[in-house]
């Protein structure tokens, strides 16, 4: 799939001034700055590649007419849910593990107490 020249141009021009955020940065990707939009929200949110600040569906215009960014990275989860199985499955294992390990004494490094080292 080839994307046009023009768009690419667009691309390119937005990306000037761009760099990559360092060790100490904060990247706001967890919640729109204005609103609780998130990225499991219907329209997803979107980071400014500039400031690193996310935005909902309805603030990302207000952003680009107040920064003049024109990349942002659209970040969009969804839930998948776990098949019944599966649950299933994990609940008899976590079960059968807690009934192993539990002490029955209050007691360190004794049988049937907690258990001290590997």
């Amino acid at each position: 799939m080839a994307v046009p020249e023009d768009v690419l141009d667009k691309v390119r021009a937005g990306m000037r001034g761009l760099k990559a955020p360092g060790h100490f940065d904060k990247v706001y990707k967890n919640e729109c700055m204005y609103s609780f939009d998130t990225p499991e929200s219907p329209g997803g949110l979107y980071v400014n590649l500039k400031t690193w600040q996310g935005f909902g569906e309805n603030y990302v215009e207000l952003d680009q007419r107040k920064t003049g960014t024109t990349l942002y990275l659209h970040l969009l989860w969804k839930r998948v849910p776990i098949p019944e199985e599966e649950l299933e499955a994990a609940a008899a294992a976590a079960a059968a593990a807690d009934t192993a390990s539990k002490p029955t004494k209050l007691a360190l490094g004794t049988e049937g107490g907690f258990a001290v080292g590997p």
